[in-house]
């Protein structure tokens, strides 16, 4: 048996010497590589940089976009609306002025008054909506001023000669409707140029519009091939060198050392391949250390062998002298020997007895998981029987009753395996109460990947605090001439489950004195149900 390290060392920091080991054996890396960093700050530089020229082309085309609305919106439309707004006015006051000359009835002048009421305001917004146009503003400055000379040529004659009866002059008349004339000739050319440069803004309009579509457009499609260069990198520096490095790193894991690790791409995954590079070295440096050490192990092996047969022939003949010489002693000399004598010899009978019991459970113990084991298919029903036959005087001593549920058949060593159940039905008899009778119960049942297997008894039970020392060699929970034994019999129930694959604990109670019920588990891979039997 080798010894096992204690799984709670930690691992020692690497020394110098190996610091040294580790950079001769590490390939270097050229500094002239870039590093992914490198690779990604200036892709994103450059891709920042076009989003940001990109941005500020769209910004402009959308700003002209919005002039455009505005000066269709908010000048243009409502400049040809209020021209038509002081046309009407006109029309009204001109009609008004007309009837109250036939008929001199002040009802006819409401149509005048309305509209002289409404014409400053319409003029005053006029004003302000043409003012950024020089040809508009020239053009409303001649129609206000064509129906200022009507107000004064015509409108206001006409009106003072009715009030006085009299009747409008023919010169009042025709100088009225030359002045009216001009004044609606001034206004449709001032609508003729509105109307021009409201087609002129929905033309700047369709312009800035379709500019800013395709300024869109074209950011989107930056953006599709933004993300498309960055798969496309992505793939270039990261996933393709990290499979290269993956596929390297396989194929020395294969077993193949003298393989060469090389890989091209990022100066952080160049030096990744090269400490897996170094690794390999290493682990070829390393060969002649493995090969002398396993060497040794076999040496030490033999060397347990060796003693595993001086144990069991050369140290028991010796035991086996004692008892049988002190016993003739006792038998030929038992008139000369006294009471102290007697159980002196009975001493020394005992003590070698022992000795001889805890060097065949030692041997046993030794023994599992050794070279010879043979797995193979076992039905752990038949495996029961059996551990029931070789306990058979024990059983009918203590009046036992053991029962086994059905149990599966699995795959390992029959013979280890009917000393696991041995032991477990051993330790329930020899640990049982004194005033029932031992009873005991093997099951089994599937849990995910592995059956979980139970062995339940009335018996005295194990306290909580001693549910982990009953499975170390040679720990005892009660004196030996309460309870015999060598204690090392769970000790060798949890050898044998490791050695199949398992694994064995003292399933939880609350108190002692309710019983012990022993759990373990074999994987389910080499297991498969044993059909029932009637």
């Amino acid at each position: 048996m080798t010894d096992t390290p204690s799984t709670g060392a930690r691992t020692a920091p690497r020394s110098e010497a190996a610091a040294r080991v580790w950079a001769r054996t590490r390939p270097s890396v050229s500094p002239r590589t870039w590093s992914l960093k490198r690779r990604l700050s200036s892709a994103f530089a450059v891709a920042g940089l076009l989003f940001v020229v990109a941005g500020v082309a769209l910004g402009f085309g959308l700003a002209s976009m919005i002039s455009a609305v505005n000066l269709q919106v908010t000048r243009l439309d409502p400049a040809v609306r209020y021209s038509s707004y002081l046309n009407n006015a006109l029309i009204n006051e001109e009609t008004g002025i007309r009837g109250y000359a036939l008929t001199h009835q002040a009802s006819f002048l409401e149509p005048y008054q309305s509209g002289l009421a409404t014409e400053p305001g319409d003029a005053t917004t006029l004003r302000q909506l043409v003012a950024p146009y020089p040809i508009l503003r020239s053009d409303l400055r001649i129609v206000l001023d064509q129906a200022s000379r009507w107000h004064t040529d015509y409108a206001m004659p006409a009106i003072s000669a009715v009030q006085q009866n009299k009747t409008v002059s023919v010169a009042t008349e025709v100088a009225g409707k030359n002045d009216f004339d001009a004044f609606r000739a001034a206004l449709s050319t001032f609508n003729t140029e509105a109307n021009a440069e409201r087609r002129a803004a929905l033309n700047q309009l369709h312009t800035a519009t379709d500019e800013t579509i395709a300024e869109a457009s074209a950011v989107g499609l930056l953006l599709i091939l933004t993300a498309v260069g960055s798969w496309i990198g992505l793939a270039a520096w990261v996933r393709r060198p990290l499979e290269s490095v993956r596929r390297e790193a396989q194929t020395v894991a294969s077993g193949e050392l003298n393989h060469q690790v090389n890989v091209t791409g990022p100066r952080e995954i160049i030096e990744l391949a090269a400490d897996v590079e170094a690794m390999r070295r290493q682990l070829i440096l390393s060969f002649d250390d493995v090969s002398y050490k396993a060497a040794e192990l076999q040496r030490s092996n033999r060397e347990l062998e060796q003693f595993a047969y001086v144990a069991s022939h050369d140290l028991q003949e010796p035991l086996r002298k004692v008892a049988s010489f002190c016993q003739m002693l006792e038998s030929r000399y038992a008139d000369q020997l006294d009471e102290r004598a007697r159980q002196y010899i009975a001493y020394a009978v005992d003590g070698a007895k022992r000795m001889q019991g805890l060097i065949n459970d030692l041997l046993a113990f030794s023994r599992v998981g050794q070279p010879g084991a043979h797995f193979r298919p076992v039905d752990l029903n038949e495996v029961a029987g059996q551990a029931v036959s070789e306990l058979e005087a024990a059983v009918e001593d203590s009046d036992a009753t053991i029962t086994v549920d059905r149990l599966p058949e699995v795959t390992g060593d029959r013979t280890l395996l009917i000393q696991l159940f041995a032991n477990l039905m051993g330790n329930s008899i020899k640990f049982r109460r004194v005033d029932q009778s031992p009873v005991i119960r093997f099951t089994a049942e599937r849990n995910g990947n592995e059956w979980e297997f139970a062995c339940q008894d009335n018996g005295i039970g194990i306290e909580p605090a001693y549910r982990e020392r009953v499975f170390v060699i040679f720990q005892r929970l009660h004196p030996r001439d309460a309870y015999p034994g060598t204690g090392i019999g769970l000790a060798l129930c949890q050898k044998i489950v490791d050695f199949h694959g398992g694994k064995i604990w003292v399933d939880d109670r609350p108190t002692e004195g309710t019983g012990t019920t022993i759990k373990w588990t074999l994987p389910i891979e080499t297991t498969r149900q044993v059909a029932d039997v009637a």
